[in-house]
């Protein structure tokens, strides 16, 4: 091309843009009025609906999810948004056509079986299959085909200052590596229930997340199964597993049929009668270790003499559908509007429980519905803006995934599998998940707080972006770090659904407000939510979407990133 003419298209390209919308740094008065669209009163009317029984907790590729889908859509549709989505329809005015539907694999489990062997005699068999449930034992997680292996007693599989298991263990040459590792629920406590392993009694993260046990496993070598302990009766562990059995079995993207599949040791739940059976030539009972442990705080730990356990797991799979929401604003300049700034919550939840008594339905108003909502008013205000001829000079795409309590799913399909905008020109991430509550261990016990993760891993722009804009336009909130080390114990910078931008090494910001006691509980309702703190945490998601869809340069990739 002749220098001298790309010379006057660069500078009639440069004259144009700056006539364009002014970032929030040349004129914050102007994005403060339309950051006051956003209302309390607006994300309420949303979430008392979205968060209701009637989309039966959301969950990933059932009704429930697909009826939340339809409704976002129909909301866009409403405002006059551009679809974005890959269905095609043949009726103009068919919501569908926002929709990004994805295969999942849903696994099913023909059966999981547990056996004692005393040598080489089976002395005592469990099923959990498609027949139907002993009330003994469930699966709750792994893969691994065959497992037939010794058996060490790890106490509580905890290790705090104050008590650990796995120190007593490696006090006496014991590991979890190759054997089955059983341990019980929960924590040591003293009669009143109260934990003694934490300072002021509270209950630990051990008994709060099941999980967390796993960890110190895992870290000292993979176990070949792990048993957890429960303490509830039998008929509320039957519950569990039918509740189990009849509910969707672990999704995820379909798999490649000639990669090798990752062998997950098996971890079932089982019964104290269950665990005697067990403990039996040892001559020791569940009841009376528990009891032993709690007295003393002392751990228990010992290789189960004579005694193997014999895993045999087969599992199927079967395909179902799932749907992100997407909808467009084109950018207004006529280069930039190639880039886009992408604006992402979740719209799944974890759905019903049968097993429960009385409320069943998991409604997930702070998660995500808090975040849902957010976006649908962040669309609306950027939509008056257009039609006020204020529209953003790069394009903004209002992302909803389904699938991210099954692993991230849909933000996956669409970063690894299908973007609609190419991701080289994704600028930025502005992720919101979980921003309607408190969380009551935010240091010092405010509540004007939301906790920004993740900004400085790829951008340090985008960082600053967020702080100044919050500044500029007046929005008084504490801007608070604590989370936002990826060495953080709890690890929030890869639990939603920006860690599929950010592995792409696409600026993000994740805004989260922390988790409380209604986390993943039937509890989680929408009329816990401040509204007001809602409002004040989407007016500022807005004005640092505003800022770089209209600023001329993108947010730098200039931090250290992420593996």
């Amino acid at each position: 091309m002749n220098r001298f003419l790309l010379v006057c298209l660069l500078f009639g390209a440069a004259s144009l843009s700056s006539a364009q919308t002014p970032t929030v740094f040349d004129n914050p008065e102007l994005v403060e009025g339309y950051q006051q669209t956003i209302t309390p009163s607006e994300l309420a009317g949303h979430l008392y609906f979205y968060a209701s029984d009637f989309f039966e907790g959301r969950e990933t590729a059932t009704r429930g999810q697909q009826l939340a889908a339809l409704y976002l859509a129909a909301q866009y549709q409403a405002m006059g948004i551009e679809a974005r989505g890959t269905l095609h329809s043949d009726f103009p005015n068919d919501p569908a056509v926002y929709l990004q539907p994805f295969e999942l694999e849903r696994e099913v489990i023909n059966h999981a079986d547990l056996s004692i062997r005393v040598g080489t005699q089976t002395v005592a068999s469990f099923q959990y299959g498609l027949e139907g449930v002993d009330g003994q034992n469930y699966l709750v997680f792994g893969n691994a085909g065959e497992v037939q292996t010794t058996v060490l007693f790890g106490g509580y599989g905890i290790e705090t200052e104050l008590y650990d298991d796995y120190a007593a263990m490696e006090a006496v040459g014991l590991s979890p590596a190759g054997n089955w590792l059983m341990i019980l629920d929960g924590e040591p406590t003293s009669d009143d229930g109260t934990s003694l392993i934490t300072e002021d009694g509270s209950p630990s993260a051990y008994s709060e997340n099941a999980f967390q046990k796993l960890q110190g496993a895992f870290q000292r070598g993979m176990p070949a199964g792990i048993l957890i302990v429960s303490s509830d009766d039998r008929e509320a562990i039957s519950a569990a597993a039918e509740s189990r059995m009849n509910s969707m079995g672990n999704l995820s993207l379909p798999s490649d049929a000639d990669s090798p599949t990752r062998q997950i040791p098996p971890i079932y739940t089982i019964s104290e009668d269950l665990a005697n059976s067990i403990l039996a030539e040892s001559q020791k009972t569940i009841r009376e270790i528990r009891a032993s442990i709690d007295a003393s705080v002392t751990p228990n730990v010992f290789m189960v003499d004579g005694v193997h356990l014999a895993s045999d797991i087969d599992k199927g799979s079967e395909i179902v559908m799932a749907d992100n929401v997407v909808a467009f604003i084109e950018g207004s300049d006529p280069v930039l509007k190639n880039e886009v700034v992408v604006i992402s919550a979740h719209l799944d939840h974890i759905g019903m429980d049968p097993s429960a008594e009385g409320d069943q339905i998991n409604n997930g108003a702070d998660d995500d519905g808090s975040g849902t909502v957010a976006l649908l008013e962040i669309a609306e205000a950027f939509q008056q803006a257009v039609g006020n001829g204020d529209g953003p000079r790069r394009s903004i795409l209002f992302l909803h995934v389904a699938g991210e309590e099954k692993g991230l799913l849909g933000s996956a399909y669409y970063t690894d599998v299908q973007p609609l905008v190419a991701l080289e020109n994704t600028v930025a991430n502005l992720n919101i998940d979980m921003i309607g509550r408190h969380d009551p261990e935010h240091p010092g016990g405010g509540e004007n707080y939301v906790y920004i993760i993740g900004a400085e891993l790829i951008s340090t722009d985008i960082d600053e972006i967020n702080t100044r804009v919050a500044a500029e336009t007046g929005i008084d909130i504490e801007l608070s770090k604590r989370y936002n080390s990826p060495d953080d114990p709890e690890q929030f910078f890869r639990r939603s659904d920006h860690w599929n931008f950010g592995k792409h090494q696409i600026p993000f910001i994740f805004y989260f407000t922390g988790t409380h006691e209604d986390y993943h509980q039937v509890s989680d309702e929408a009329w816990k939510i401040d509204y007001d703190h809602l409002a004040k945490i989407t007016r500022l998601v807005f004005g640092t979407a505003w800022q770089i869809a209209n600023q001329d340069a993108r947010p730098a990739v200039s931090g250290a990133g992420f593996n």
